[in-house]
């Protein structure tokens, strides 16, 4: 990397060099605006019109190589508006060195007031009076000073040193990086701390941390010259009323030279056990993924692997595309091996400390620490693959682009017109083992029809019955419930593939024998049966919901199915899509409302591959989880269409068997269709 910079500046000198002679020095205006970061000091320095590097490392007494160092980006050559960290001559940089009263944030795009106190968990009328005549806007590169807590006294601490560590909790700064630090969990941390309420760590409370992680002794009764109490000096102080800071969504401008996003990338690509480490992916892979694939051998990679390799690959194209756009990404590619502990070993790399967003892990096991750190440390995280939705409780920085089942059945009932004037029939086994899912699909059913404007005129009704009844008995038994005036919806919430074929054989007898207008609506699963005539699919005009779905006609698949073949040698699987859609998604959402992009999420809309993406929380605590599913609909002419996009012919992606099915005992988050 210095040898880079080293030859960058050497270009740059001999364009500084010529410059110098044929004109006067450029007046470079000096900040004022100092930041601390990593116990360092720097001037943040905004680039004006006709400013060189050379100029500007003359104003600041800096080199050219220092600067650059600082700075890796300025290989692009400057910009007018590029934020240089320009570093401060003569300080003597302590290790962990900060400011006693306050911390020195540097405001970016897309920042304000608002989300400056959810990240610091201050008051709004803390940062006015530190502050003074600070306005509600702010401004890019504005340094606002943000008051720490005030200790009043410690008193005799000195008379429990043996037996606890006083920690001020820092910025940022949560259970489980002090349990890294002390080895201390949170249950012990709140038993020495009762003070400590359900919404946790504040910024500059002072917390008892036994020096004996097994410590189990009562805490003594504090006296009033022991008590660490913490003051909120500025707690009489109240707000202007006419101050409502508010989230806006469409004054971000992204810069692609100030606003470099940091991905970390978490993906278990070591599976089998005859894999040597030779032959291990892990790391940043650059661009040498595929010859690392060839020279290993894609035969000793096991199937698994592959699924993760073609999601990478996937993410490789769409970085293709997002630099075309113009954005600047920093990738960094880690293997987590399918371990909690490699996972939780990651947290302390730079690349994820530095994470303006995370994709992944795939396993849940690998997910539950990663999500623990994100939430932490207040980055994005983004679960590409898992169904597995009970994380995203209590965590707002966690995104499942995978919905779970009963998302998606809820979103499918949703889709459905049931106002139409339709006869509505459930027809399900009468020995199910899946009882309670059909008692809550028959709920969300009824409550869908209840917001109709004529509910009562709806007619819906239940049949129930076993497969390998006489065809007969089944057809009568059905055929009381049908109505020969209006269209039949025949909802079938089944994955059983013998009875599937059953009831659709004496629907079809139905239908072609007495006449019965018929629309069957069933699971996705059924795409893979192999034993059900498929004819029976168009004739009964079957419509599926499906989360992933890939229209062949559409020039965005076609350029990527062929910038896939041309990188990779091979076709395109549904993790491929899958990849390229996250990647796509949330780094166009970083670029149209900066690194706080989940406050705007709703309103963002970017076409994709194979997914649809709909995120919704279900309070201000939780995750985000995709809502989104595709109808897909088999017509009478054989075709096979999106019920969004009826005037479009499409094809649906061949069907493949995917982990968490009932039949099987795995327990791998891979992609539901």
């Amino acid at each position: 990397m210095r040898n880079l910079i080293l030859f960058i500046l050497l270009a740059l000198g001999t364009l500084n060099a010529i410059a110098q002679e044929a004109e006067t020095t450029t007046k470079v205006k000096i900040s004022t605006d100092k930041v601390r970061i990593d116990g360092k000091q720097y001037y943040i320095h905004i680039v004006q019109q006709g400013e060189t590097l050379f100029s500007i490392s003359k104003a600041y007494n800096v080199s050219q190589i220092e600067i650059a160092m600082e700075n890796p980006d300025i290989y692009l050559g400057l910009q007018v508006d590029q934020a240089l960290k320009i570093p401060v001559k003569g300080q003597e940089v302590m290790p962990g060195d900060e400011d006693e009263n306050y911390i020195y944030h540097v405001v970016r795009r897309r920042e304000t007031l608002m989300s400056l106190t959810r990240k610091y968990d201050v008051k709004l009328h803390e940062i006015y009076a530190a502050n003074p005549g600070m306005e509600e806007d702010i401004n890019v590169n504005q340094v606002v000073l943000i008051p720490k807590k005030r200790i009043s006294t410690i008193g005799q601490i000195d008379k429990d040193s043996d037996r606890f560590i006083y920690h001020e909790v820092k910025p940022r700064e949560g259970f489980f990086s002090l349990r890294r630090q002390y080895g201390v969990s949170e249950e012990v941390i709140r038993k020495f701390n009762p003070e400590l309420g359900e919404d946790g760590l504040k910024l500059g409370t002072i917390l008892r941390i036994p020096k004996d992680p097994s410590d189990t002794s009562p805490l003594p009764e504090p006296k009033h010259h022991e008590t660490v109490v913490v003051i909120d000096e500025m707690a009489e102080y109240e707000a202007p009323a006419t101050v409502t800071p508010t989230v806006v969504c469409d004054t971000f401008q992204y810069n692609r030279w100030r606003d470099v996003y940091n991905v970390a990338l978490l993906l278990p690509f070591t599976q089998m056990a005859d894999i040597q480490p030779s032959d291990t992916l892990n790391g940043d892979l650059g661009g040498s993924l595929t010859e690392q694939v060839r020279s290993s051998g894609r035969e000793r990679i096991s199937p698994q692997t592959a699924n993760f390799l073609n999601f990478y690959q996937g993410v490789l194209i769409a970085l293709d595309t997002l630099k075309d756009m113009g954005i600047s990404i920093n990738l960094h590619v880690y293997d987590t091996e399918r371990s909690a502990d490699k996972a939780r070993q990651l947290t302390l790399e730079k690349g994820m400390q530095n994470a303006h967003l995370i994709i992944g892990p795939a396993y849940t096991e690998c997910l539950q620490p990663i999500a623990e750190f994100a939430l932490e440390h207040r980055i994005p995280i983004v679960s590409p693959l898992s169904r597995n939705n009970y994380l995203l409780e209590r965590n707002p920085y966690l995104f499942q682009a995978n919905p779970s089942f009963m998302t998606q059945l809820q979103e499918f009932v949703n889709i459905i017109d049931f106002c139409g004037g339709q006869n509505i029939v459930l027809v399900h086994e009468a020995d199910t083992t899946n009882r309670a899912m059909i008692e809550s699909f028959k709920d969300m059913i009824t409550q869908r029809i209840g917001s109709c404007p004529s509910s009562r005129l709806i007619h819906f009704k239940e049949v129930s019955y076993r497969p390998g009844s006489p065809a007969p008995d089944v057809q009568e038994r059905i055929s009381h419930s049908l109505a020969l005036d209006r269209e039949n919806l025949i909802l079938v919430p089944t994955n059983n593939e013998a009875f599937v074929s059953d009831l659709l054989g004496n629907l079809q007898a139905l239908s072609t024998i007495y006449k019965y207008p018929i629309s069957t609506y069933g699971f996705p699963s059924w795409q893979r049966f192999r034993n059900v005539q498929v004819d029976y699919f168009y004739q009964l005009q079957l419509h599926l919901f499906t989360p992933f779905f890939v229209s062949y006609s559409d020039p965005h698949v076609k350029s990527f199915i062929t910038k896939y073949r041309d990188a990779f040698r091979a076709e395109p699987t549904q993790y491929a899509y899958q990849g390229y859609d996250v990647m796509l998604y949330f780094l166009t959402a970083m670029k149209n409302y900066g690194i706080d992009f989940q406050f705007c999420i709703s309103n963002h809309k970017q076409n994709l591959l194979q997914s649809k993406f709909n995120f919704n929380q279900q309070n201000s605590l939780t995750g985000f989880e995709n809502s989104a599913v595709h109808m897909i609909h088999y017509t009478k002419n054989y075709e096979i269409v999106s019920a969004e996009e009826t005037n479009k012919k499409l094809q649906v992606i061949s069907p493949i068997r995917y982990i968490n099915e009932p039949e099987t005992n795995r327990k791998e988050a891979v992609i539901q269709y």
